[in-house]
């Protein structure tokens, strides 16, 4: 079994309920193997904006190398969201 099908479930079930809550957002689901901040990074080409997560336990101000990297190279906004 290719990764896209083990992982689709997941990502599905990670999406659920969003699209009905938010009909104005578009939001094109894509499982693609590679570095995160490549992935990103390529991915973000012709975006309005790339959604990065980091973890609040890190310094208040501290971007993990990921987002660090997209937030240098992404050709569109990005926003930095701290969860735990």
């Amino acid at each position: 079994m290719r990764l896209e099908e083990r992982e689709r479930p997941a990502l599905e079930r990670a999406l659920e309920g969003w699209a009905e809550k938010f009909p104005e957002v578009l939001v094109d689901p894509a499982i693609v193997v590679g570095h995160a901040d490549e992935v990103l990074i390529d991915e973000s080409r012709g975006a309005d904006l790339v959604i990065v997560g980091r973890r609040r336990s890190v310094g208040a101000h501290h971007l993990g190398a990921v987002a660090h990297a997209v937030v240098h190279h992404a050709p569109c906004s990005v926003a930095v969201v701290p969860h735990n």
